[in-house]
């Protein structure tokens, strides 16, 4: 099992459109892939988009940014 850790963004109400500011604490989630995981994540609300870092079974550093809602191959594709 590797460990994926989620940091969720969120746009303030008061601030421009640019400004991300992190919403929550990061969560950490177990899974064998990081299509499993981005499955068993429920991101707090009025989440924009959401940075998960793990680190691979040959020990690499690996960073990935994921638009909220996560929409799969699947459902893109109408299948």
């Amino acid at each position: 099992m590797i460990n994926y850790y989620f940091l969720s963004k969120t746009r303030p109400d008061n601030v421009g459109s640019n400004v991300l500011i992190f919403a929550a604490e990061p969560v950490t989630i177990q899974a064998l892939s990081l299509k499993k995981a981005i499955a068993k994540f429920t991101p707090p609300a009025n989440c924009v988009e959401a940075i998960v870092n793990w680190t691979s079974r040959k020990g690499n550093e690996s960073k990935k940014v994921i638009s909220i809602p996560h929409v799969t191959r699947k459902q893109r594709k109408g299948k």
